[in-house]
């Protein structure tokens, strides 16, 4: 099979993706902020619940338990946010959606939910 230029670099970004997670889980932070197509949305980590995003190929759902964030469903063919598990840094390129834990400093007009 023959690698081309698109496929390697969707793969090296979803690499740099993974090592963001990875770093992110060392110093998680207090707030979930997910960005979409529609809109920017923060979460407070210590309130459990499953939030629902509309992204261009369909709704993806994150859910929020004992201060960690995962994807639990999404309608992108190959399922990699999924698989991510519970990370610092969520990502479901297809359908447009990111989300990113950060520390709560106070400096958000609102919080969403």
């Amino acid at each position: 099979m023959k690698l081309r230029k698109g496929d390697a670099a969707i793969f090296v970004f979803y690499l740099i993706v993974l090592l963001i997670s990875l770093l992110s889980l060392k110093s998680s932070g207090d707030i979930l902020t997910v960005e979409t197509e529609n809109g920017t949305y923060a979460y407070s980590l210590s309130e459990n619940g499953v939030y629902d995003f509309e992204g261009p190929l369909g709704i993806t759902e994150i859910e929020i338990r004992d201060g960690r964030a995962r994807v639990i469903s999404s309608p992108c063919r190959n399922g990699i946010c999924m698989e991510a598990g519970w990370s610092g840094t969520l990502c479901c390129l297809p359908n447009k959606i990111i989300a990113t834990t950060t520390a709560d400093e106070g400096a958000l007009d609102a919080i969403s939910g």
